[in-house]
């Protein structure tokens, strides 16, 4: 099981208010009852969150520098407790409730203020409009991801529950972050729009799950966050703020929270019989790599929870269908703490 999210836990109740105050979704379990699909850029692709020179959207250089530490840190997922099979798997696939659901707010969606959060959470939070019939994950992380481009924001809600009987939303978590900015969070000193605030660590909702869409489009065009299976270390790099992780030994091998990994470039996707979906997401793996985001666990990638948003299981994959690329120097490349290829 993947453990998600660890973050401080608040009580957040989420009621609604204004003009779209009394359009009352129906209860978890029902299908929404209003889907709007995700926009596209003005290439006809699926639209990308944030500056196209940022942190997350930079592609990573052939030529880029490995970390020190590549070997340990390989081992180390690869064979420490709670490695599983040693590979990267995919969480939601087949009837894995360990997805993410994501919704594309619009005006006239019913709108709910965020009380009881700790001081300094982010105030769209107050406002936040939420698709009629969303729900959070059906499991203990509950997480759920809402755009909104015409307030330019993506919300990030842990532990995200509507109340049926009192017509709110609860979460213990929450975390906005700008579209049009570099997507990182005022936390890690390097961030374009001081609104990008949160309970997430330097994780945001954009990209903290692979879209459905962009793959079923052929190409995914930004880093993905992973959750690792063993430990992390309890402590965290750039784009990270904090960890999750409990291991204290150095020594271990353990990685940092926030450290970044690719395929390697020489690695010949088309020819290791890849399920297509899964070959998407690999050649995204490769170009732009993924970040250590979550501790503890399965070693696993997220994928967009469709059936939650009442479209049902439109992934095809297995759990396992990347475990022809394993945690081995002959797949990945480990990069060094703090790497940021925007800054080459």
């Amino acid at each position: 099981m993947v453990v998600g999210l660890l973050v401080a836990v608040f009580l957040v109740v989420v009621r609604p208010f204004g003009t779209d105050g009394d359009r009352r979704p129906p209860p978890p379990g029902a299908s929404p009852s209003t889907w709007h699909d995700a926009p596209l850029d003005a290439h006809g692709r699926p639209y990308r969150p944030f500056r196209d020179r940022s942190w997350w959207n930079t592609p990573v250089p052939v030529n880029a520098p490995q970390d020190p530490e590549a070997a340990q840190v390989l081992n180390y997922l690869s064979t420490a407790p709670q490695s599983g099979h040693g590979c990267l798997r995919f969480a939601g696939a087949q009837h894995s409730h360990w997805g993410q659901p994501a919704y594309w707010a619009q005006p006239g969606d019913p709108e709910y203020a965020v009380r009881g959060l700790p001081s300094g959470a982010p105030r769209e939070l107050r406002h936040l409009r939420i698709p009629a019939g969303a729900r959070g994950a059906n499991n203990s992380d509950g997480t759920m991801t809402v755009y909104d481009m015409a307030r330019g924001y993506v919300a990030l809600l842990t532990d995200a529950h509507f109340h049926a009987s009192s017509n709110t939303w609860s979460a213990s978590g929450g975390t906005v972050t700008y579209l049009d900015s570099n997507g990182l969070i005022v936390g890690t000193g390097k961030s374009d729009n001081p609104r990008n605030t949160g309970t997430h660590r330097g994780n945001n909702g954009a990209t903290s799950y692979v879209r459905f869409d962009m793959v079923k489009a052929g190409a995914v065009r930004n880093v993905l966050k992973i959750a690792s299976g063993p430990e992390l270390l309890d402590r965290a790099v750039f784009p990270m703020t904090g960890s999750d992780g409990d291991e204290t030994n150095p020594a271990s091998g353990a990685p940092p929270e926030g450290l970044r990994l690719r395929i390697k470039p020489s690695v010949d996707l088309q020819h290791l019989g890849l399920h297509p979906q899964a070959l998407v997401i690999a050649e995204a793996l490769q170009k732009y790599g993924m970040y250590l985001g979550d501790s503890g666990g399965t070693t696993a990638l997220k994928l967009e929870d469709t059936r939650a948003e009442g479209r049902g299981q439109l992934w095809t994959v297995t759990a396992d269908d990347l475990c022809a690329l394993p945690f081995t120097s002959q797949y990945w490349d480990v990069l060094p703490e703090g790497y940021d290829p925007s800054a080459q």
